[in-house]
């Protein structure tokens, strides 16, 4: 099939999971097209594209209504037709996130902001470009462990990816009934990223994670984006969320 697209929401630099998933994509013959959330990121995101060759990047801040009115208008002005949809931010990394935080003093504020960014987003971003997706196109939002888990200072982000879980099923009904979109998500180890220095040292945290695995190894990011593109080019699986940890989650404790 000629004239695949992707669009990757959630590159922050070389090591983001979104990085990789794009590099995958990109090697199975899509054009892809990428967002950076403002100025502070902007550089780094530009570097990443152009290493890969994506072919566009748009600025898009889940907190402002005028930066997805812009992607939405300048996709469809562009006649871009979405095979793929990587949703890939979270509040964890979001510009001014009040982050450390018990959730005792976590504001209506905050916590709303967090939902905002971290899961009601895909819903925006979905809407809006409904228009722009193709039949049976294919939706992939990352999520973590933390939707199920009690993280010290950082259940606010853990409640965010509990609301994202949620739409992806509700979603996948949806758009599913709109347009044949498959809607799914993935749920990775600890890997090493921006997103996990914010919550302590990541070598001690991907110790832990290895020896608590029954492989006694830590989850790959090449792993994870061939996990991705298995999922977003499967016509057959929608509302599912896929963990991929190498066991870690099934160890209990004792």
């Amino acid at each position: 099939m000629k004239n695949k697209n992707a669009l990757i929401i959630g590159i922050r630099n070389e090591e983001s999971v979104c990085t990789a998933i794009a590099q995958e994509i990109k090697r199975a013959g899509y054009t892809i097209y990428a967002t950076y959330q403002d100025e502070s990121t902007r550089v780094d995101v530009q570097r990443v594209a152009e290493n890969l060759g994506i072919k566009k990047t748009y600025q898009y801040d889940a907190r402002n209504e005028s930066d997805l009115e812009h992607l939405a208008e300048s996709m469809q002005s562009e006649d871009i037709a979405l095979d793929i949809l990587v949703h890939g931010i979270s509040y964890s990394t979001a510009q001014g996130a009040k982050l450390n935080l018990p959730l005792l003093d976590v504001t209506w504020e905050e916590f709303t902001d967090a939902v905002r960014v971290g899961a009601f987003s895909l819903v925006e971003l979905t809407g809006k470009l409904m228009s722009c997706f193709k039949q049976e196109a294919s939706i992939l939002a990352l999520t973590l462990n933390w939707s199920r888990l009690a993280i010290p200072n950082f259940n606010v982000v853990g409640a965010a990816k509990a609301a994202l879980e949620s739409i992806i099923r509700g979603l996948a009904q949806s758009a599913g009934k709109a347009k044949r979109i498959k809607v799914n998500g993935i749920s990775p180890g600890y890997v090493h990223t921006y997103s996990l220095s914010k919550i302590g040292n990541s070598l001690q945290i991907l110790e832990r994670a290895k020896q608590r695995s029954p492989l006694h190894t830590n989850v790959t990011k090449a792993d994870i984006s061939s996990l991705a593109l298995s999922i977003l080019e499967n016509n057959s699986i929608t509302g599912t969320i896929y963990i991929i940890d190498t066991g870690s989650e099934i160890m209990g404790q004792i």
